[in-house]
């Protein structure tokens, strides 16, 4: 309880000044949360394949988890919000990181794969709103774009460059190689996090309750009431939809057409756009606060778009990889604006993680669906329709954040 009270000064009105040693452990933190996220990733696609598994049960496997993030993500936001140990809860998602890969590495059979996709997508509904958590508690909300800005560098360099060794070492040494080195990086993940400085952490900013008055955090009905978040919510259900399929659909095509080489190009595919993603990420945060969140929004999406239209029609494996490029721009923007416009609409409840969280939600609902849906419809129908039916979703989406979300920023910079 003390060290909550010694915390109330930066919320009167001192501007928060963390030191360079725990936003310098916070950005390597992101950096080795990427690396072993990305072990559980679009690899195990590629992995399956080539035991035998068809689009259907691949599809069906990686569901399971993403369902399981579904259903924890508001409560995993919450719990964020609600303990005063946030760099405990990425500590013990990181082990279970490791549990979860070692499943999938030794054990190539649907209940032990599915079991292990459960367990990532638990650790995801909250290791990512723990990280934007120490974030926002550490800078204060004037300076959280920037902070997004540093965590999005980090979390692109570590997917793309473990993106590349990873999938070097599946193609030269072994299949299972990825999930190997995902436990082995959990270590310097978890040397990273004991080098933030847990005092500095300000529990109320964290949680985006500085200068509320009243004790308790905002009642979920009246988080409800706001409109904003209910269109951002269907937003991401739609962008989630069309893009969380994409990947999926051009590697398993690339199993299926060129197995010599998918391990390659399927890294370059990933490594590219977080390449672009990290150069971008600052200059976004920057310009979030200068020109708005809605604007970037809309070049999120409309990237995605566009993206999703070049890689259906197009098949050569090196061109697919400068498609996967605008990947780069939408991963940047959403990536940085949208837990920024939620830190906007929920300043002042005490509710910033759960919202993400639900929000959070929205997003694996959509990913969920289209997993499964997406998986079924090519294996029967092709992988041109699957791409056509992802496009509509990405217009959709687009359109929607168009004509119904207003801007953010505006009233929230001005209450600093």
């Amino acid at each position: 309880m003390a060290t909550t009270r010694s915390q109330t000064a930066p919320q009167q009105g001192m501007r928060p000044s963390p030191s360079v040693r725990s936003q310098r452990a916070l950005d390597w933190l992101n950096f080795f949360v990427a690396d072993v996220q990305t072990g559980m990733g679009p690899f195990v696609t590629i992995y399956l394949t080539m035991h035998g598994w068809t689009q259907g049960a691949i599809g069906s496997a990686l569901t399971a988890g993403t369902i399981a993030q579904l259903v924890s993500q508001a409560p995993g936001g919450a719990l964020v919000d609600w303990t005063h140990t946030k760099r405990a809860v990425i500590a013990f998602a990181l082990g279970i990181i490791a549990v979860g890969s070692a499943l999938i590495g030794l054990f190539p059979t649907y209940l032990p794969v599915a079991g292990g996709e459960v367990l990532h997508g638990l650790t995801g509904s909250v290791i990512r709103p723990a990280l934007a958590a120490i974030g926002l508690g550490l800078v204060g909300h004037r300076a959280f774009n920037e902070r997004l800005g540093r965590n999005h560098r980090y979390d692109s360099l570590g997917n793309g460059l473990t993106a590349a060794a990873m999938g070097a070492m599946g193609y030269l040494v072994s299949r299972q190689a990825p999930f190997f080195v995902t436990i082995a990086l959990c270590l310097p993940a978890g040397y990273m996090l004991l080098k933030i400085r847990g005092n500095e952490i300000d529990y109320a900013r964290a949680r985006g309750a500085a200068g509320r008055r009243e004790p308790k955090a905002a009642r979920w009905r009246d988080l409800a009431k706001d409109r904003r978040i209910l269109v951002l919510a269907g937003c991401m259900v739609l962008f989630q939809f069309a893009d969380a399929s994409i990947l999926m659909l051009a590697t398993e095509r690339l199993a299926t057409d060129l197995k010599h080489m998918s391990e390659l190009v399927t890294s370059a595919m990933v490594v590219v756009p977080q390449l672009i993603a990290a150069m971008l990420a600052l200059r976004i945060s920057r310009m979030a606060n200068d020109r708005g969140r809605k604007p970037l929004l809309i070049a999120g999406f409309a990237a995605l778009l566009l993206r999703t239209l070049l890689i259906a029609f197009v098949t050569a494996p090196w061109f697919l990889v400068l498609a996967q490029t605008l990947d780069g721009i939408t991963a940047a923007a959403i990536g940085v604006v949208q837990p920024l416009a939620i830190a906007d609409m929920t300043k002042g409840t005490g509710r910033y993680n759960a919202t993400l969280g639900a929000i959070g939600a929205a997003n694996m609902a959509g990913a969920s669906v289209s997993t499964t849906v997406i998986g079924f419809l090519a294996q029967r129908a092709g992988f041109t329709l699957g791409f056509g039916a992802l496009s509509l979703s990405a217009l959709g989406g687009l359109a929607l954040l168009w004509w119904r979300l207003p801007e953010t920023s505006d009233i929230a910079l001005q209450e600093e």
